[in-house]
């Protein structure tokens, strides 16, 4: 391939990028490696000049090598990371509370509910010991709502030393199969713990501008006079996506807007950008031009000012990715040597990732690379292909069709070249981004042009900045109505479920095989190939047993399982949680479904009305297909229960309310017997003897072939009664969902004794106040040899059976 031919530097981060790679997997150590690299090193000097292909493979060696040894170094952490560092402080115990002194080194982010920053930790004092320590930590203060005393949000500016009362904990890592991994995001940013506070008077600001000169008075100010600035002269979702625009700040956005700009496939908007980069370079180019500047110093300002909007904008990897493109083919410029774009693609990969190799694993680093490659590769086999004979023609409008075409086929590169990685990101591929695209992106870039200027002239005047700030607000609310109107129009996107790395790979390599078709001969024959090699893929991936699948989803201090058969019927018992920052049907229970592929629910058991179990249920009855719901029939009058019942009259979803003694056998090879509540617990107009709601537990047996799985809700000891002196000869199952999250009103020691589990079963979330599960609980289960599985700890618990044998899945 002509591509490839004279292009050493693309080739080497290649190298590199394999020798990352393996280096994560393998470990070498560091000797070794080391030794590697010297002898190599020593045979290249001997035979310097003397075989080209030796000479080729000899380098491309050393650099695989010096690729593990990079790695291994990123990932040993006696060797990088200090012994005094964050990441080896231990968790605050429960009940008790540490003091962290450091220095806030980002831009805090308000809202109405907390404030996030991140400090440069110097010091923990606890009850008997004070550490210096060193380390980034991320820090959450919150209101504390139970407090008599209502306290205004501190004034936290960056460079203030702060001393904060709270708990140190580790980041929460993947908690279910698929999911954002927020600790791995974290550590790829060298930031290995979090602090959470609760009370704005546990803040102290002890000093003020601890930065260094360069971010404290120029990099800081300068960003936060764009952003008041913007703030100033335009509001709402207009000066969120202006903020996103021209410095890259998005805490601002709302969720509604950001699900517009990836339904529409146009959240790279919302991005700082190589384009971002573009206009930099063409904008102080042109205006020392104008003032006669000589090349050398012109360029030289140039490269100064893009390293300073790089330092301005948080350095993301398509900034960082941008400048130093920017500045090697200024350079190259300079010194009259031809640019080679994937040479200077690479060299900027090699400099990444020689810096921090843990980089190669970020999503934007990968993104950005990803987009701009295939922005080249792809795009240029399109002008082959169509837009050269678009260019010959003459016909009129001509310059504005070719425009469109342009940014039409720019937009399908770039979608081709990073669809497995936007759509592991958003679970979404978006068809109407091609159309939206086109319009947008032009106007966008006029909108980020007006907003440099916008905030460059009220540096010496308001008036005027005032007035491009009206012009640009109607550009941005334009855009804003077009892309929500792009985003609800039918089929604009289809849900996808994530790609694996060999779903990745294959992907990859088709999609390159088919691009590099030469004739229509060869178009024949690697369609051929790239549909064996799908159908391939799909007969070694085709689940042939059809076992059933039981899924303990983590969702906090709740209940959620869900139940997927062999015939593809889908049973969700329980459905979390819900509070003023989290919903378990929408940020759990949805994504689950959709990166499994599962749009409907059969069955939907609410065991009882308590919230830690039905939080999610009004969400899901607003966006999926219920069959039926099965429950206790238990009556409370909430806003919650009034807008879950009027969702069920509304979509006619049958409800059917068992009692002891009921069997389900709709399902095949499948059965449940219900065996609580008993009217004795829960009477006919709903009414839970005592007001004990977990007393009114729907609890059942699910029994597949010879496998048995006993559901308990939150039944206690009453209830655990009643089951032993009723159902005392069919209480053994072999997994067991741990009634009431493992609180010690539950479990008792005849039931435990009676159902006596190979599998215990523990829904609970970490570090929950009720100190879920009980010591004396887990005792229990470990004395009777049974194996437990815990939700806090282990994350989602997935099982699958085929009616014989069990086995537990390390989806991790």
């Amino acid at each position: 391939m002509k591509y490839l031919q004279n292009i050493p530097a693309f080739k080497f981060s290649v190298f590199l990028i394999t020798g990352i790679l393996i280096g994560t997997e393998i470990y070498a150590g560091l000797v070794l490696p080391a030794i590697l690299i010297t002898i190599i090193i020593l045979i290249i000097s001997l035979i310097y000049k003397k075989n080209g292909s030796v000479l080729f493979i000899l380098t491309a060696f050393l650099i695989i090598v010096f690729g593990i040894f990079k790695s291994n170094i990123d990932n040993i952490d006696n060797f990088v990371i200090s012994d005094n560092s964050v990441k080896y402080l231990p968790e605050t115990k429960p009940k008790a509370f540490v003091k962290l002194k450091g220095i806030i080194k980002e831009l805090p982010d308000y809202d109405s509910l907390k404030i996030r920053l991140q400090i440069k930790a110097e010091a923990l004092y606890t009850f008997k010991d004070t550490a210096i320590i060193e380390g980034d930590v991320d820090v959450t203060i919150r209101e504390n709502k139970y407090s008599k005393i209502k306290l205004s949000q501190p004034v936290l500016k960056v460079g203030d030393e702060i001393i904060l009362k709270g708990k140190l904990q580790e980041a929460s890592g993947i908690r279910n199969p698929g999911e954002f991994n927020y600790k791995k995001y974290l550590s790829l940013h060298n930031i290995y713990k979090i602090f959470s506070v609760t009370g704005y008077e546990n803040a102290k600001v002890i000093s003020s501008g601890n930065l260094s000169y360069l971010y404290q008075k120029i990099i800081f100010p300068c960003k936060l006079f764009a952003l008041n600035n913007i703030d100033r002269y335009i509001k709402g979702d207009g000066a969120s996506y202006l903020k996103g625009l021209v410095t890259g700040e998005r805490s601002d956005i709302s969720d509604e807007m950001k699900t517009a700009f990836i339904d529409a496939g146009v959240m790279h908007l919302i991005a700082v950008s190589g384009l971002n980069v573009a206009y930099i370079i063409l904008s102080v180019t042109l205006f020392l031009a104008i003032l006669r500047i000589p090349v050398f110093p012109r360029t030289i300002s140039t490269i100064i000012i893009l390293i300073f909007y790089c330092l301005f904008t948080g350095s993301p990897p398509s900034i960082v990715r941008a400048t130093i493109m920017g500045i090697l083919i200024l350079t190259a410029t300079l010194i009259e040597r031809r640019i080679n774009f994937y040479n200077v693609i690479g060299i900027a990969a090699i400099i990444i990732l020689v810096a921090d190799s843990k980089q190669l694993f970020d999503a934007g680093f990968v993104l950005s690379f990803a987009a701009v490659i295939s922005m080249v590769f792809i795009y240029n086999l399109f002008e082959k292909l169509f837009l050269h004979k678009l260019n010959d023609s003459e016909f009129k409008g001509k310059k504005y069709i070719l425009g469109a075409a342009l940014l039409f086929f720019t937009t399908l590169a770039a979608q081709l070249g990073t669809m497995p990685i936007t759509s592991n990101y958003f679970g979404k591929i978006s068809f109407v981004s091609l159309i939206a695209n086109v319009v947008v992106v032009p106007v966008a870039n006029l909108s980020l042009a007006v907003g440099f200027f916008q905030i460059l002239t009220a540096i010496f005047s308001d008036t005027l900045s005032s007035v491009i700030a009206e012009a640009n607000n109607l550009l941005l609310t334009g855009q804003l109505y077009f892309i929500k109107w792009c985003a609800s129009v039918k089929y604009a996107y289809i849900n996808i479920r994530s790609f694996d790395i060999m779903k990745i790979i294959l992907y990859y390599f088709i999609l390159t095989f088919l691009l590099t078709i030469k004739n229509k001969n060869d178009f024949i024959k690697r369609i051929i190939i790239c549909l064996l090699m799908i159908s391939m893929y799909i007969l070694s991936t085709f689940d042939f047993k059809k076992e059933l699948k039981v899924t303990f989803l983590d969702i906090g201090q709740g209940d959620c399982a869900l139940i997927q058969t062999p015939d593809d019927k889908t049973i969700l018992i329980d459905c979390g949680l819900m509070n003023e920052n989290y919903n378990s049907g929408k940020r759990t229970i949805a994504p689950y479904f959709l990166r499994n592929g599962i749009d409907k629910i059969d069955i939907l058991i609410l065991t009882h009305l308590h919230n830690d179990h039905i939080g999610g249920v009004n969400f899901l009855l607003n966006n999926y297909k219920i069959g039926k719901i099965i429950e206790s029939g238990q009556k409370i009058e909430t806003p919650f229960t009034y807008t879950m019942d009027s969702l069920i009259r509304i979509k006619k979803i049958p409800r059917e309310i068992v009692r002891s003694g009921d069997i389900t056998n709709e399902l095949k090879d499948m059965r449940m017997y219900f065996l609580f509540p008993d009217n004795r617990f829960l009477d006919k107009e709903g009414n839970t003897y005592e007001n004990n709601l977990n007393n009114g537990s729907v609890a059942f047996i699910l029994k597949y072939k010879e496998l048995e799985i006993f559901f308990t809700g939150d039944i206690e000891k009453e209830a655990e009664r009643f089951l032993n002196d009723n159902y005392s000869d069919i209480l053994k199952t072999d997994i067991l969902k741990v009634a009431h999250h493992g609180s010690i009103t539950s479990s008792t020691i005849p039931f435990v004794i009676k159902n006596k589990p190979d599998i215990a079963v523990i829904s609970c979330g970490m570090h929950n106040k009720f100190n879920h599960p009980s010591d004396i609980i887990l005792n229990r289960f470990k004395n009777i040899g049974s194996q437990i599985y815990r939700t806090d700890l282990d994350g989602a618990v997935v099982i699958k059976s085929d009616g014989y044998t069990i086995d537990v899945v390390d989806w991790k």
